[in-house]
């Protein structure tokens, strides 16, 4: 620990992680010091020539409030990138981080030119956040890798005549062998109706996945990642409705299909014996 002047200290080069100081964080700090509250030592990186801060800039401005001269600080050896890379870290203590703060910590990580090769799980894993929460930061970014910014709309009538339509956008990722010898029509209704029943099946393991982590509080989740979950539950929920909707839709066509192709097929096999005689 040393006791250093906080004109020494610098807070000029990015290594603050918040969005924005919360000024009543320092004025109630500011009055707990002056009843004799004792705050632990802010921590700084010393690149040979500058003290860059890193950790408790509400606690160096609750200095500043009060006029005070020096702080005690935990002084480590390092650049001030060491100092940013330990200030994304250490957001798990101390006044809690906003939604838009965690999503400045990513945006940090993934502007970087080491940080940003890091996975999922490593950078999720150093902000506290979820690798789910990264991932979805990074498709927010890149648009183009984004599925659902071109959505693919397919429209199908029932038999009763009903039209209905759908995103399939996300569906159909998975190849289906061709048959020979199946009808075109048949072949690409089973082919729809199985993508559709996988993408139901993952959809509803993923929404029961957050409801059973939410409901028996396994996940000690951050703001950022309870307003996605509560997001992608919603979506996760609609998307089933919808599918289920058009699977039902689906079947009822290819079974209109099969009975066509089956009469089809009578009347040629009829027409083919009355040819013979």
């Amino acid at each position: 620990m040393k006791e250093l002047k906080l004109s020494d200290i610098r807070i000029d080069g990015g290594t603050q992680i918040r969005k924005e100081l919360n000024q009543d964080k320092v004025d109630q700090y500011a009055e707990q010091m002056t009843e004799g509250v004792v705050f632990p030592p802010v921590t700084v990186f010393f690149d040979g020539l500058s003290y860059w801060l890193s950790s408790g800039f509400h606690r160096y401005w609750m200095h500043k409030k009060l006029d005070k001269k020096t702080i005690l600080a935990e002084v480590k050896e390092g650049t001030i990138e060491d100092a940013t890379l330990f200030a994304l870290g250490d957001n798990k203590h101390g006044l809690n981080m906003t939604a838009e703060d965690y999503r400045r910590s990513i945006d940090i990580m993934l502007k970087h030119p080491k940080w940003s090769t890091w996975s999922n799980i490593q950078i999720a894993k150093h902000i506290g956040v979820s690798a789910m929460t990264i991932g979805r930061h990074k498709k927010s970014k890149n648009p183009e890798t984004n599925q659902d910014t071109k959505p693919e709309i397919k429209k199908f009538i029932d038999k009763h005549g009903n039209e209905s339509a759908m995103d399939t956008s996300n569906i159909g990722r998975k190849p289906v062998e061709e048959k020979q010898d199946a009808s075109p029509i048949k072949d690409e209704k089973d082919q729809k109706i199985a993508e559709l029943s996988d993408t139901i099946n993952l959809l509803a393991e993923e929404n029961t996945l957050f409801r059973d982590k939410i409901a028996m509080g396994q996940w000690n989740a951050s703001e950022i990642e309870k307003i996605d979950i509560e997001e992608t539950v919603a979506n996760l929920r609609e998307q089933v409705r919808i599918l289920e909707i058009d699977n039902k839709a689906l079947r009822e066509s290819r079974d209109m299909f099969q009975n066509r192709n089956a009469e089809l097929i009578k009347t040629i096999n009829a027409m083919t014996r009355k040819g013979k005689k």
